[in-house]
């Protein structure tokens, strides 16, 4: 998802009996059935086997990939490998590609401080300092007098680097300092800290980000900023951002399985963004594996399974790129879709299968589709032994371009903050047994969406 988000609550772990036997009936009903189906003609519940899914989130998340950048060669590779999977499900698979303009680290990063008396005191890149996306300024080098902020209006000499607590730093207020004459901004960061890569520069889904120039910015840890603020007065401050905006391809893939025949008209789509935010330039890299490889897995595992379970009905599978960047390839899909968007279901799937003990929320923007389809999932999380609530209206993640277009969208996700964006969201935080419970349930969920139970 493209920003942090609050209020989230507990989840529960043990199974409900009430699914349980659900699944359980349906299952014994459909044992001796050929082709997956009962002898009453519905579908046997299928399954969804939690090691493979992690097997991929595994394969997703690694150095091959190096973070599935938007237009970076990992992300290709994870485009190819996610469309390969479901090709051999039987899904007629298509790439659908969008402009992105995309923040890319190719510059140096510094920050440092020299004293009246010539002393320096240099910080740590994502240790104590970052990039930011936000606003669209491009990065390179800045040096100027270290002038403290506690009035955004205030005048300031020309040339200064503006040191702005987090609690006055207004986005909106840049544009000011810029055309003022400062030479840059360093700001503290709250809610979030330096180990983090953010790429959303602020602009409307859709548009491409304008970048602008002649105005650096820094975030820092508050550890940071204190140390700066109690520079000696006459210091000066040298800072450096890696930031640049490239234009780059964005690719979409597409599945979808005309299961009677008559052309692909879905009532349901399984939706989950592949991309996540790339890699440093020296080369260490943002595994993404909650953010969202083990989302990406398991709507392909989902695809898979309902493949199975629902051989004569029409299914899709929208893996989108750009998610991280501006909900860019969902915008785009649902700008062009490939089949009708009014009046369908879509699931999107985005952070999922957590060892943290996290909630599930359950997204939408408060229309009455996608409020209606988020309480279904939430009773199905329930029956399943989650602990689940629905949030509205939710506006940065994929299922709002979705329910702009007339879809009853809603987003599934385990928001765990501890490794957000940041280059220790590795496998090892994912748990295949959650992965298993969960995708069991919404397996059945879909089986009953898609049947029209």
């Amino acid at each position: 998802m493209i920003e942090a988000m609050n209020g989230k609550i507990g989840r529960g772990r043990r199974a409900a009996p009430a699914l349980m036997t659900l699944v359980a009936s349906i299952a014994a009903a459909c044992a001796c059935a050929p082709s997956g189906r009962s002898p009453a003609g519905r579908a046997a519940a299928p399954d969804v086997d939690g090691a493979i899914v992690l097997a991929l989130a595994t394969e997703l998340a690694g150095p091959a990939y190096s973070g599935r950048a938007l237009g970076s060669p990992g992300g290709a590779l994870a485009a190819e490998l996610l469309a390969g999977r479901l090709r051999d499900a039987g899904f007629a698979v298509a790439f659908k590609d969008f402009p992105e303009r995309v923040p890319v680290n190719s510059g140096d990063a510094l920050l440092e401080t020299v004293a009246p008396d010539g002393t320096t005191l240099r910080f740590e890149w994502r240790e104590d300092f970052r990039e930011i996306a936000r606003g669209g300024y491009e990065g390179g080098p800045a040096e100027g007098p270290l002038f403290l902020v506690s009035d955004p209006a205030a005048p300031f000499p020309p040339g200064s680097i503006l040191l702005v607590r987090g609690r006055l730093y207004d986005v909106e207020d840049d544009a000011s300092y810029a055309a003022r004459g400062a030479a840059g901004l360093v700001c503290e960061l709250v809610g979030t800290d330096p180990a983090r890569r953010p790429l959303w520069a602020g602009q409307a889904p859709g548009e491409l980000v304008e970048p602008k120039s002649g105005y650096v910015k820094l975030g820092v840890s508050a550890e940071a900023f204190d140390r700066l603020a109690s520079s000696p007065p006459g210091t000066r401050l040298r800072i450096e951002s890696p930031l640049r905006f490239v234009d780059a391809t964005g690719r979409d893939v597409v599945a979808a399985r005309d299961g009677d025949g008559g052309g692909a008209e879905p009532r349901l789509v399984v939706c989950a963004h592949y991309d996540h935010v790339g890699a440093d330039r020296d080369g260490s890299y943002f595994p993404g594996a909650l953010d969202n490889a083990a989302g990406a897995a398991m709507a392909v595992a989902l695809g898979e399974a309902l493949a199975r379970a629902l051989p004569g009905a029409d299914l899709a599978v929208v893996l989108t790129d750009g998610e991280e960047v501006n909900l860019s390839g969902s915008t785009a899909f649902a700008r062009a879709p490939d089949f009708p968007l009014a009046g369908i279901a879509v699931l999107n799937l985005d952070m999922l299968g957590s060892k943290a003990d996290l909630p599930f929320s359950v997204y939408s923007l408060g229309d009455p589709a996608g409020s209606k389809l988020a309480r279904s999932l939430v009773a199905a999380l329930e029956a399943a032994g989650f602990r689940a609530a629905h949030e509205a209206p939710v506006r940065n993640l994929d299922h709002t371009p979705f329910s702009l277009a007339g879809a009853g969208a809603a987003s599934i996700t385990e928001y765990d903050t501890a490794d957000y964006h940041t280059k220790r969201d590795l496998p090892s935080g994912l748990s295949a047994d959650e992965l298993d419970r969960l995708g069991d349930a919404l397996a059945a969920w879909a089986l009953a969406e898609i049947s029209g139970r």
